[in-house]
C-alpha cells in the first residue's frame, strides 16, 4: 500500500480495528446458501460461487473486499453477473468476513496475491482462461499484485477506490512500528475486545465511507462477521505482519487493462491523492460516479453497474 495514501486515510481504516463484536464462535453452518469453506496454506478460506458448474461461463470474476469487509460488499452485482451467464466468486481475505482469524496470515500485497491464485487454481484447476480481478479498497493492492504475479491468467484488473502501488516495500513508520510491539498491541486488543461497538457507532461510521445514511440491514451486513471470536486482533494483525514477500511493480502489467472506478465524493481515499499512482499503468481508464462516496458499488449501483458491464464485456 502507498504510504501518504495510507496516511491520508488511516484514521478511517484505524477506526474499523476497534469494531470488533462480541466474542461470539463461529457456529460452523455456512453464512450463505453458495459458501464454501477450502483450506489454503492451512488457513481456511470462506469464499461464494455463483454459475460454479457453467461449462463456458460468458466470463470469469474474483471480487476482493477492502479492510474489515466481506462477500457482503459487492452484493448489488452478484445477481445481474450470474443472470448474464458469469462465473463469480467473492472470498473473504483470512482475518476478515468468515474465514480463519489466525495471526500468521502474512498480509502483504504479494503474498495476498500468490494465496489468492492458489485458491483459484484449488477452485478452478481444469479451466485455464483468465480472469476478470475485482479490489475494492484494501482490496485493491491484492488485486493489482495479482495481476501482475500472473499477467497471462488476468483479462483486466478493475480497482474500485483501491489503494495503489508503483511497487511493493518495507518502508514503515512510527505508528506501525508501535503497534508491533508485544505490549502496544496487546493493549489495542484489550481495548477493541472490552469495548464491544455499538449499532450507534458502527452507523456513523458508514455513513462516513457511503456519503449516506445506512440502513439497518447495511449496518448488520457489514457488522455480523465481525462479531466471530478474534476479529479485534486479527483485524490489528493486518498492520502487524504486512511485511511484503517479495518485490513488485506496476509497469509490468504493460498486457492488461486496468481500470478505476471512483466516487468523486470519496473521503476516504480521495480521487485527487489516488491520481499520482493512475500513470504507473500502462493501459489505464478511469470512470467517475458523481456524487459517490467510497462504496459506489453500494450506494450508486444504477450509476455504477453500466460502466462496470462495459468494462467487462
Amino acid at each position: 500500500m502507498p504510504l501518504p495514501l495510507f496516511h491520508r486515510n488511516f484514521i478511517h481504516l484505524l477506526l474499523f480495528t476497534f469494531l470488533s463484536a462480541s466474542s461470539m464462535a463461529q457456529s460452523g453452518e455456512k453464512p450463505f446458501e453458495n459458501s464454501r469453506f477450502d483450506t489454503i496454506e492451512g488457513f481456511s478460506v470462506h469464499y461464494r460461487v455463483w454459475n460454479g458448474n457453467l461449462e463456458h461461463p460468458k466470463g470469469k470474476i474474483l471480487f476482493i473486499h477492502g479492510y474489515a469487509g466481506s462477500t457482503f460488499c459487492f452484493r448489488n452485482l452478484y445477481d445481474t453477473l450470474e443472470a448474464l451467464g458469469y462465473k463469480v466468486i467473492a472470498v473473504d481475505i483470512p482475518g476478515a468476513g468468515y474465514s480463519s482469524r489466525s495471526l500468521d496470515f502474512n498480509h502483504s500485497n504479494s503474498h495476498r496475491g500468490r494465496f489468492l491464485w492458489k485458491l483459484l487454481d484449488h477452485i478452478d484447476a481444469k479451466d485455464s482462461t483468465g480472469w476478470i480481478i475485482v479490489g475494492h479498497s484494501m482490496g485493491g493492492g491484492a488485486a493489482e499484485a495479482m495481476a501482475i504475479l500472473r499477467p497471462g491468467q488476468t483479462d483486466c484488473l478493475i480497482l474500485i477506490a483501491g489503494t495503489l502501488f508503483r511497487k511493493t516495500n518495507n518502508v514503515g513508520n512510527t505508528f506501525l512500528f508501535m503497534v508491533r510491539q508485544k505490549q502496544v498491541k496487546k493493549i489495542l486488543v484489550s481495548y477493541a475486545d472490552k469495548n464491544i461497538i455499538t449499532y450507534k457507532r458502527f452507523y456513523k461510521l458508514l455513513k462516513s465511507g457511503y456519503g449516506r445514511i445506512p440502513d439497518s440491514t447495511e449496518v448488520m451486513g457489514y457488522f455480523k462477521p465481525l462479531e466471530q471470536e478474534g476479529s479485534a486482533e486479527a483485524l490489528i494483525n493486518i498492520y502487524v505482519n504486512n511485511r511484503e514477500r517479495e518485490d513488485l511493480d506496476a509497469r509490468e502489467l504493460s498486457t492488461v487493462p486496468v481500470y478505476a472506478i471512483w466516487g468523486t465524493r470519496d473521503k476516504w481515499i480521495p480521487l485527487r491523492s489516488a491520481r499520482i499512482y493512475f500513470g504507473a499503468f500502462p493501459i489505464f481508464g478511469l470512470v467517475k460516479i458523481k456524487g459517490a462516496g467510497h462504496m459506489p458499488m453500494e450506494t450508486h449501483i444504477k450509476q455504477f453497474l453500466p460502466p462496470f458491464l462495459q468494462l467487462i464485456d
